[in-house]
């Protein structure tokens, strides 16, 4: 498998494609990291042979989806039915009324699907639609149906998901302790916790994972009895449960900012002064009691 870092990487990896297939299959490691990268690989599609002075509101309108001409199964539906992939292909061989025409799919997860979705793919794949493109995503090849991956171009990808994990662990477990110490002031320390990733979407998305993780795992110690884990921060003991939830919250609706384009600079920096605002509401409730 190719290893990819950074868009850099992925760009150089799929240099050497002159003319586009009608279908790709990208198998890899991490779907969440390729979801991305499926997004920046429909971008070299549509925005090939496009005029210079549109492109940069093509790329900024996928960037915050909203381009009608890409359509993306969303990776959170669980169980994809016949009836999505109807539409989908409906809404894709209606005539595209861009400049160069071109429309594309992506469909996150194909080895989760049911043969009856699987076989209704095939069947679109058997009848390729002109200016019409598909860029399927699987995390196992192997359970992906042998006729639809003979029908694609195959691209194999890998991250290091696990290095990047144990890194950031340690630096949002620091990060949120410093937010509860001395709150919104840790705006001037976040190049201490986000450095080497405040220009990058897919790190950035992950440190936000990281970051729900630990939050979530902090809501199940107050259930369980020796719980122990890595995620673990003490610090956040007397902080009701309530005002954690809220503090979920926030880190989800922030995590799903990253994918738009939005400066994550300032995102962190909003991250900051929410969690704050919840922790000082915690603190009130607790000297009000």
């Amino acid at each position: 498998m190719a290893k990819i870092n950074n868009v850099d990487d992925f760009n150089e990896i799929t240099s050497y494609i002159t003319s586009f297939s009608h279908a790709y299959l990208f198998n890899t490691n991490s779907l969440k990291h390729m979801l991305f990268y499926a997004k920046e690989f429909a971008k070299k599609i549509i925005c090939e042979e496009i005029d210079e002075d549109i492109k940069e509101n093509v790329i900024y309108q996928i960037d915050n989806d909203e381009y009608d001409d890409l359509y993306i199964i969303n990776p959170d539906t669980i169980g994809i039915k016949t009836e999505e992939i109807e539409k989908l292909f409906q809404i894709m061989t209606t005539k595209s009324l861009r400049t160069n025409g071109r429309r594309v799919y992506v469909i996150y997860g194909m080895e989760r699907l049911s043969k009856e979705v699987s076989n209704k793919i095939l069947k679109f794949l058997e009848e390729p639609v002109d200016n019409l493109y598909g860029v399927l995503l699987t995390e196992n090849i192997d359970y992906v149906l042998s006729t639809i991956v003979s029908r694609c171009q195959v691209l194999n990808f890998t991250f290091d998901i696990n290095e990047i994990d144990n890194e950031l662990i340690n630096n949002m477990l620091s990060f949120l302790i410093k937010i509860k110490r001395i709150g919104s002031k840790t705006i001037a320390y976040t190049n201490d916790f986000f450095e080497n990733i405040n220009s990058d979407r897919i790190k950035m998305y992950d440190a936000f994972q990281i970051l729900e993780k630990i939050l979530s795992n902090h809501i199940d110690k107050r259930y369980k009895k020796d719980y122990e884990s890595i995620l673990d921060i003490n610090e956040y003991d007397d902080v009701p449960v309530d005002n954690i939830i809220n503090m979920l919250d926030i880190t989800n609706k922030l995590k799903m900012l990253i994918k738009r384009n939005i400066n994550l600079n300032l995102l962190i920096d909003r991250y900051i002064i929410e969690i704050s605002k919840e922790l000082n509401y915690a603190k009130d409730s607790r000297n009000n009691f």
